[in-house]
């Protein structure tokens, strides 16, 4: 993750000193999913990875190359905990003796990149393609006195396409630096790659189908 924030933030300061005329955003989104895959796991019968609150910035520059750019990275995490139970029993005695909890966590870590058009100047939308890296990973929870931990991770990446919807207001008259803005923004990726591991994936794929809301701050330098 700090590796990811450290080139997000070298990228933004080099597209500043590059291309003067950037326009910075912040945003806080809602997202749900409309179809995700992940939710067909047996794990997952009795719940369902579906809303989240994500966190993003943006860049966007009006003339890289001839074209309207807007590249936009954003995070999100979904918990699920103690959606696994494991009964344990006496070595002779099926009886329950106690219980062990698993937590499952979901996080994605996305990359929009957009050509943007203006609707007027208020309005704009954009279209193109999506990368995400996704991490799934299965925590079993142990007592204190346990020396060994279960930590099971799946690391996978995801390319697709989005569009988006956005709006952006100066916050006082007659000053365009500081504007409010807000997006709607529709997602689709499919797996390309997994960290497998030891994991037989021959018949396995990870598919997501996403809207969002977010509304955040943007500056104009």
């Amino acid at each position: 993750m700090k590796y990811i924030i450290l080139i997000t933030t070298m990228l933004i300061f080099r597209s500043i000193m590059l291309y003067p005329q950037t326009d910075i955003r912040i945003s806080l989104g809602y997202g749900h999913y409309l179809s995700n895959s992940e939710n067909s796991l047996y794990v997952m019968r009795d719940d369902k990875y579906r809303s989240y609150l994500s966190y993003g910035i943006s860049l966007q520059n009006a003339d890289i190359l001839g074209y309207n750019l807007i590249l936009e990275y954003s995070y999100h995490r979904i918990n699920k905990e103690n959606i696994v139970q494991i009964v344990l029993t006496g070595e002779n005695d099926p009886s329950p003796i106690g219980y062990l909890y698993g937590d499952i966590y979901f996080l994605s870590h996305t990359f929009d990149l957009d050509i943007a058009g203006n609707i007027n100047k208020f309005f704009s939308y954009g279209i193109g393609p999506s990368f995400e890296i996704i991490n799934r990973t299965f925590k079993l929870k142990l007592p204190p006195s346990a020396e060994l931990s279960l930590n099971d991770r799946l690391a996978s990446s995801a390319l697709g396409v989005n569009a988006f919807i956005s709006f952006s207001y100066p916050l006082w008259e007659g000053e365009n630096n500081l504007f409010i803005t807000s997006q709607f923004r529709i997602r689709y990726t499919h797996s390309i790659w997994f960290d497998k591991g030891n994991r037989n994936l021959d018949n396995y794929s990870q598919e997501f189908l996403t809207g969002q809301i977010s509304a955040g701050l943007g500056y104009s330098f």
